[in-house]
């Protein structure tokens, strides 16, 4: 923890890419904290700021999870508590979108980046002050060696297409809710499971973020 009273409080608030999900889990099931993004943020940074990491596997927009081994995994639920237990907050990262990409919940590109609205009024009512900064996901490489193995059957298919739709959809939620955006895919890619960063990504994503935040 960063006890600097000063320090500019930061959340990262997303999923297994946030958590720091390796792409090859039964070798390395998380990346270290000096690896995963936002740990790099912290490292960037330095103590005048003060990154909190809330990263999810499976987390949804605001979806409770089809697979009844994998509950709480609906975002928005757990998120007004979330600001409510750091507030004051000055900057809201928030990577979702990646898991309401699977084939399960039927939803449009559209559909997930209006729910992405649901998240930034709560910042305005819980933690006012702040900036919101919507990154949307990697894209999906259903090329990926180890793609088919682990999504393909019975849970977790993912549409590989519609990620590469996701982002222009997420940035139109930014303009509308003057939010701030950033496209993850430009700097970040999966690992070979398709869906994960591989480790060098953690890295990029955070250094790209690193300028946008020192700019606010």
């Amino acid at each position: 923890m960063i006890v600097n009273p000063q320090a500019k409080v930061i959340l990262c608030y997303g999923d297994s890419n946030t958590h720091g999900q390796s792409p090859d889990k039964s070798i390395l099931p998380r990346y270290a904290r000096d690896i995963r993004w936002p740990g790099r943020l912290q490292e960037l940074l330095g103590n005048d700021y003060y990154i909190i990491e809330e990263g999810l596997g499976g987390r949804t927009t605001n979806l409770e999870h089809y697979n009844p081994n994998k509950q709480s995994r609906n975002g928005l639920t757990y998120f007004t508590p979330c600001l409510i237990s750091h507030s004051p907050i000055d900057i809201v990262i928030i990577m979702l979108g990646t898991n309401d990409l699977k084939l399960q919940y039927n939803r449009t590109t559209a559909d997930i980046a209006n729910t992405l609205k649901l998240f930034i009024d709560e910042v305005k009512v819980n933690t006012p002050s702040a900036r919101v900064l919507l990154v949307s996901p990697i894209h999906i490489n259903a090329a990926a060696p180890k793609f088919l193995d682990y999504y393909e059957g019975i849970y977790d298919v993912f549409s590989a297409e519609k990620s590469r739709l996701l982002a222009e959809e997420i940035k139109r939620i930014s303009e509308e809710t003057n939010s701030l955006f950033f496209d993850a895919s430009t700097v970040a890619k999966a690992g070979t499971d398709g869906i994960h960063f591989d480790e060098q990504s953690h890295p990029t994503l955070a250094e790209a973020l690193v300028r946008i935040i020192k700019n606010i």
